[in-house]
């Protein structure tokens, strides 16, 4: 299960995205560039202010099981659905669907992955799911043309550094970095400092802030900080 949760890391997909994005320009396809920039900014951005929001209000959303929406879903759904989007044109019917069928089995392993992990709810999938759908909907409105990826050896040169960059990422990088520790103390703060939600109690979001130094600190097995009156 972590290897595949792990095809849905941050510091895999934001690099292999770069380099897509670089590659798409590269072989004079940047209007198709300009589109999964875009699209990929969109995802960033809604899966961080859907973080925020439901971290900084986590106790009035406890029936709908959402604490934090997964991250890795909704960029899995981004990268792989508008990679398939991209492969798609040309193809008889029988191999678009092969295409989209693989791309959206893959992002709901990822997606099942995390949750069994016990890393993310099953609802807190299904908004990341929700956003990475949202994203693939705006990379194909802002698609001018669908022209067809062309695959010739010319094409697979060129991507073959963007590959390896891709693979290099997933063994060295995947599961040994998380952006959720820092969301999380954002949020707490925001809740507190702003008095976001009033219904949900502003200790608990500080409690939540003072134990998050513990959590970082546990990951790189420092001693942790004794709380008050422990």
């Amino acid at each position: 299960m972590h290897l595949v949760t792990n095809l849905g890391d941050l510091a895999v997909l934001l690099p292999a995205s770069l380099g897509l994005i670089a590659f798409l320009a590269w072989i004079g396809r940047r209007e198709d560039a300009a589109a999964y920039a875009a699209a990929m900014v969109f995802c960033l951005l809604a899966a961080l202010l859907a973080k925020l929001a439901f971290a900084a209000c986590g106790a009035r959303h406890d029936l709908l099981g959402v604490e934090s929406p997964s991250g890795h879903t909704a960029f899995s759904a981004t990268f792989y659905g508008c990679f398939a989007l991209l492969l798609a044109p040309g193809h008889t019917f029988g191999r678009r669907s092969a295409l989209y069928g693989c791309a959206a089995a893959l992002v709901l392993l990822i997606g099942v992955s995390r949750v069994a992990l016990e890393a993310h709810t099953a609802p807190e999938v299904v908004v990341g799911l929700a956003i990475g759908a949202t994203s693939i909907g705006l990379f194909r409105v802002l698609r001018v043309r669908s022209e067809p990826l062309r695959l010739s050896a010319q094409t697979i040169v060129r991507l073959s550094p963007f590959a390896a960059l891709y693979a290099a990422c997933l063994l060295l990088l995947a599961g040994h970095w998380s952006a959720e520790p820092v969301i999380d103390a954002v949020a707490a703060e925001l809740g507190a400092d702003l008095r976001l939600c009033r219904s949900a109690q502003v200790g608990s979001l500080h409690g939540t802030a003072r134990a998050l130094p513990n959590a970082l600190r546990q990951r790189r097995g420092e001693p942790l900080i004794a709380r008050d009156g422990a």
